[in-house]
């Protein structure tokens, strides 16, 4: 039995480093194929979460990031210079600001998304029908599950969300 888990171990490995090294690879061709824009990836991460979850306090975002406090900062001073975020103060807690993107911000994202989105569309076009439910499926339930993983506390995305 033990022999038995020991395989499992180094065949879990196996497939975890095989994820691993081909999203670095899927990464890659999206940074290959995005426009170079007024924002850092993890700048557009951060209003990509901001918009998901406005308003949002910046130790949230911080937290939904994974970043330090001071990071989150520095991210949200840029996304403010760019014009891209705005805070408001919070209506329960005066000393405690809120961000929630600006047009322009909506704008830029749909724009990034799009050029993105595409490229996935054009690989998955390429997919047999059963194929390309399968990726979509797997993801979505890597995704949740690795973020549950980061995350407790956050909700995984259902079924019918991005569908």
């Amino acid at each position: 039995m033990d022999e038995m888990s020991g395989a499992a171990s180094v065949a879990t490995l196996s497939d975890a480093a095989a994820i691993h090294r081909d999203l670095i690879r899927i990464g890659r061709a999206i940074r290959a194929r995005s426009d170079a824009g007024p924002l850092s990836p993890g700048q557009l991460s951060a209003l990509w979460t901001i918009a998901q979850n406005a308003p949002i306090r910046a130790t949230e975002l911080a937290t939904r990031e994974s970043v330090a406090g001071p990071t989150m900062s520095r991210v949200v001073a840029c996304l403010e210079q760019s014009g891209m975020v705005t805070r408001t103060t919070d209506p329960h807690d005066g000393r405690v600001s809120l961000l929630t993107p600006t047009a322009t911000g909506y704008q830029y994202m749909r724009g990034a998304t799009s050029r993105k989105s595409d490229l996935f569309e054009e690989a998955l076009d390429r997919l047999e029908p059963a194929d390309r439910l399968a990726v979509t499926r797997s993801m979505r339930l890597l995704a949740d599950t690795v973020c549950e993983l980061d995350h407790p506390s956050t909700a995984p995305h259902t079924a019918e969300e991005g569908a």
